[in-house]
């Protein structure tokens, strides 16, 4: 099945409503974090099998993802370093094992440079949450789908923004990026439905986002 043909999700509207409210007023440690109680539980199991020693954030916010998965890592006893970049970084949160940088998240060649991304120890985790604007996301795909090996991982966040009826006003959207970019790379990524319907089909913020590097080159 295509991300085309999953594009719902198990959750009803009114349900989707309500437990939007609560995420968006979520923190942790007291730090905004906006999460919500499926992806807080899948989070963790991802972290834990795949084991990152290094995880990419596009999308800051206040800082509270990254506090919360580096609290993770350690609490795991896997060494991982996160590195969590936004437009507007964050200055007033120190956190040991994260770093947080300038960087805009449709040209982020700027900040990661290639020396840097080859020296980043593996594996490798990246989660696409920034501005859930579709030529955004498709930007990230594309930029990290030149470093992800086989068997890592590209999370895109906030493909809910479809169900919420709110895919007009970002342009299409994160799931309209993963599509587009599935289409144009046929073969080289998988959506991994183990965690997407864990709790049901797409019972997370992040529709078919859950997608795990396949091949190195595109079929031939």
């Amino acid at each position: 099945m295509t991300a085309t043909e999953r594009n719902a999700t198990a959750l009803t509207r009114p349900l989707l409503d309500q437990i939007q409210k609560g995420s968006l007023r979520y923190t942790y440690r007291g730090v905004p974090t906006i999460k919500n109680p499926f992806d807080w539980a899948l989070y963790p199991m991802l972290l834990w099998e795949r084991r990152p020693k290094t995880i990419i954030e596009v999308g800051s916010n206040r800082g509270g993802s990254a506090l919360w998965m580096a609290d993770l890592m350690r609490a795991f006893s896997a060494p991982c370093h996160i590195h969590s970049i936004d437009i507007n970084p964050v200055t007033d949160l120190k956190v040991e094992g994260v770093t947080y940088l300038d960087g805009d998240a449709r040209h982020l060649e700027r900040t990661l440079l290639p020396d840097f991304m080859r020296g980043l120890p593996r594996p490798l985790l990246v989660i696409e949450d920034s501005d859930h604007q579709m030529q955004t996301t498709l930007a990230v795909l594309r930029f990290f789908d030149e470093w992800l090996a086989p068997g890592e991982y590209i999370v895109i966040e906030d493909g809910i923004v479809t169900a919420l009826g709110e895919a007009e006003m970002y342009g299409g959207g994160p799931h309209a990026a993963i599509v587009h970019f599935l289409n144009e790379l046929a073969g080289r990524y998988e959506i991994d439905t183990r965690y997407c319907d864990w709790f049901g089909l797409n019972v997370t913020w992040n529709i078919n986002g859950f997608l795990r590097r396949t091949s190195q080159h595109p079929p031939t």
